[in-house]
């Protein structure tokens, strides 16, 4: 019987810098119900307690996140200290290209994610980079409809006809990458945040996950994802998410070992 092969587990000795994309709901904001910011705030006590380095981007337009994103690869680049991982979240309406800003602009996700790939971002060859992809996925781009999800659930006009996906997604060595939602379909939201950051939160804070690797957490956080119902109320039906995960890491992530952060 053929011995299993033992990957090891990446070097988290160094620095961790993470960046946070979010496009946040102006009239949720002033009536103090808008469940991107609490994702943000989510987000943040997420990054302090696992020693991220970490800096929001707010309510940008798509030339602004893209160029955010250059910078902060720049600085991790330019950086004379050790980084050894990379953590990238995004909070905002979407579609199967990417994400979306205030004015209906699609920042595509290869933007977020090939800047970083071996070529671009030499100082993280070989080091971890984690995506947390949290919008829709599906073709309804209508912003100003507001619903429990981060988009409608309208088809496409075309037809009615069930389209495979032809997406082909951004790949990079080294990578995980975790979506709210399979290819073309919501992502649940309510005012007490998104389903997806809520489930990591849930799983990554319990006492469990200090022995667990990140893939692992991952999939529980699925699981829990998988038992919550959300509900459409214009539609009147009920939703469920299934994260879709990708990953090319040749080694396991344990999130758990602590830096200081300089």
């Amino acid at each position: 019987m053929a011995q299993q092969m033992n990957p090891g587990s990446y070097d988290m000795g160094g620095e961790r810098k993470a960046l946070m994309l979010c496009v946040r709901d102006e009239k949720g904001i002033k009536e103090k119900r808008c469940g991107f910011e609490v994702d943000r705030q989510t987000m943040e006590k997420f990054f302090k307690d696992f020693n991220f380095c970490y800096q929001f981007v707010l309510d940008k337009n798509t030339e602004d996140m893209r160029n955010a994103v250059k910078d902060f690869r720049d600085s991790i680049n330019s950086s004379k200290e050790n980084i050894s991982c990379v953590l990238v979240v995004t909070s905002s309406h979407g579609n199967r290209h990417g994400i979306q800003d205030a004015q209906g602009d699609i920042l595509k996700i290869k933007d977020i994610i090939t800047p970083f790939g071996d070529e671009l971002c030499p100082k993280m060859k070989g080091k971890p980079k984690i995506f947390i992809i949290d919008a829709c996925r599906g073709h309804n781009t209508d912003t100003g409809v507001y619903s429990n999800s981060v988009a409608d659930l309208k088809p496409p006009k075309e037809d009615g006809q069930i389209k495979k996906s032809r997406r082909v997604p951004p790949c990079i060595n080294d990578m995980l990458v975790a979506y709210s939602a399979m290819t073309d379909y919501i992502a649940t939201m309510s005012c007490e945040g998104s389903t997806m950051i809520n489930c990591i939160s849930k799983v990554f804070s319990s006492p469990d996950s200090a022995k667990e690797h990140l893939y692992d957490s991952f999939v529980k956080a699925n699981a829990e994802m998988v038992e919550k119902t959300g509900h459409l109320k214009e539609k009147n039906i009920q939703v469920k998410n299934i994260m879709e995960i990708e990953s090319t890491c040749r080694k396991l992530i344990y999130l758990r070992s602590k830096t200081s952060c300089k």
